[in-house]
């Protein structure tokens, strides 16, 4: 007889409730608390999904990062929820942690850059959009 495996403690399916929020909530902080309490900060979290190169998370995020914080970012990492269609990530601007959520069927994700010296201001911004094809 095998050993049950523990259940994690968190819930994927909470992600639906997430991208619900994702469209409405307008305190960013709010919804960023969300996240981070009910997934980002369960170190079991990390072990769902792969990592994923995706295009248009790169082009954006460079162009969040300037317009919030004036600098580019480094080291930008994605992770892939395929079941979910949903990606979350992180990135460094020089000593500030940058992180994303961003739901693929839905085009909507959000961005959260920490304040300098990580003195817990953030700073948020949402968005809209996938790359045009010029093909």
């Amino acid at each position: 007889m095998s050993t049950p495996k523990p259940q994690p403690s968190f819930n994927l399916r909470r992600l639906k409730d997430l991208e619900m929020r994702l469209n409405r909530e307008k305190d960013l902080g709010k919804l960023w608390e969300y996240y981070m309490d009910r997934f980002a900060d369960h170190p079991e979290f990390m072990e769902f999904g792969e990592p994923v190169e995706h295009p248009f998370l790169q082009q954006i995020i460079p162009m969040l990062s300037q317009e919030i914080v004036k600098k580019d970012p480094r080291n930008i990492f994605l992770i892939k929820i395929p079941d979910y269609e949903f990606i979350h990530g992180s990135f460094w601007v020089e000593s500030r942690i940058g992180a994303l959520i961003y739901f693929e069927k839905k085009l909507k994700g959000m961005v959260a850059i920490s304040g300098l010296n990580m003195s817990g201001h953030m700073k948020y911004s949402r968005f809209t959009g996938h790359p045009i094809d010029n093909n």
